[in-house]
């Protein structure tokens, strides 16, 4: 009867307000709601991209796609699953529509209208477009490289595919930033360490990016190496033998559209000015922390079976022709 009274008489709700243990613990309860809320926010749980062997030691060393008459599509240590798509060197675009194992089948999604390029081969003579870039006094571009897979190395040049305290993929970054800076293109690279190479390793990687992108860079690129066969990335530049690129966007975060207008972008200008530099664009069932940036893309450059030279001249290619994109959409 006496609470009822104070409830009718609001006196309950003052005894409350005069208690400050109560109104510190509601305080401190609710701080801890929006620290979780804006943790959640900043950190979304995410498919992180595993290597196959990660998953399962005695496993094939990488997935193979298929079509239905058993030619390979591609072949990649990312995994693969219903829905990821890939769009091939040949502008061809295939859908997965069957996983097993190690094994997947995908079908025909559809093939880009011939003539359909953002910019015409008159305009893409890589000797006339690159001095021409050399010498314009453009305003200078910015872009932040990091690798969220530190570790990674290439077994012909370094004996392991693997290096704790920071492996090759940091020197093909280095080759990277060095082109793009020959562009007049400032490129910002974290050598920082993601190790190990595990679930959390995006995670990491992700804390570093934010940090990266606080400047406001005009993209943002994360560089990894695949796990596949030697052959599915040997290509040749120029006379020379170069690793391929593969440019990965992740399909499970808001700023796909937007991420994959800019990689068909770059593989429109590669295809021209290197030919057969990019093996494709594997958009797959991950975040890959591009939900962070609009123009945030991955690139697989080479496979732990091909040499850091070759995957050295493979950056230098690419960097080309982002420095063709920057100064084209000037």
């Amino acid at each position: 009867r006496k609470i009822s009274g104070k409830i009718a008489k609001g006196g309950f709700f003052m005894d409350i307000l005069k208690n400050k243990p109560v109104i510190i613990f509601f305080l401190v309860l609710l701080m801890i709601i929006a620290a979780a809320y804006l943790l959640h926010s900043l950190y979304p749980p995410q498919r992180l991209p595993l290597r196959i062997d990660e998953i399962d030691s005695s496993s094939a060393v990488c997935f193979t796609i298929k079509d239905h008459q058993g030619n390979v599509i591609m072949q990649t240590g990312l995994p693969v699953t219903t829905d990821d798509e890939f769009i091939n060197a040949d502008d061809f675009h295939y859908v997965v529509v069957k996983v097993k194992g190690n094994s997947a089948i995908a079908e025909l999604k559809e093939e880009r209208a011939a003539g359909d390029l953002i910019f015409t081969p008159a305009d893409l003579t890589i000797t006339a477009a690159v001095s021409e870039i050399f010498s314009s006094p453009v305003k200078t571009k910015e872009v932040v490289i990091y690798h969220t897979h530190s570790d990674e190395s290439y077994i012909p040049t370094s004996g392991t595919d693997s290096q704790k305290e920071g492996g090759d993929i940091l020197a093909v970054g280095k080759a990277f930033k060095e082109s793009l800076g020959k562009a007049n293109i400032d490129a910002v690279h974290s050598g920082e360490n993601h190790y190990p190479h595990d679930i959390n390793a995006y995670h990491r990687s992700r804390k570093t990016l934010v940090k990266l992108l606080k400047p406001g860079p005009d993209a943002a690129f994360d560089i990894h190496r695949d796990a596949t066969p030697a052959s599915a990335y040997h290509t040749s530049i120029n006379g020379i033998d170069a690793a391929k690129v593969m440019i990965v966007v992740g399909r499970t975060n808001f700023n796909m559209q937007t991420n994959l207008r800019y990689a068909k972008r770059i593989k429109d200008i590669c295809d021209q000015a290197h030919p057969g530099l990019i093996r494709g664009i594997f958009i797959g069932k991950g975040n890959y922390n591009q939900d962070l940036y609009p123009s945030a893309l991955l690139f697989e450059i080479g496979s732990q079976n091909n040499s850091l030279p070759m995957a050295e001249i493979g950056a230098r290619s690419l960097a080309d022709a982002i420095a063709i994109d920057f100064a084209r959409t000037e």
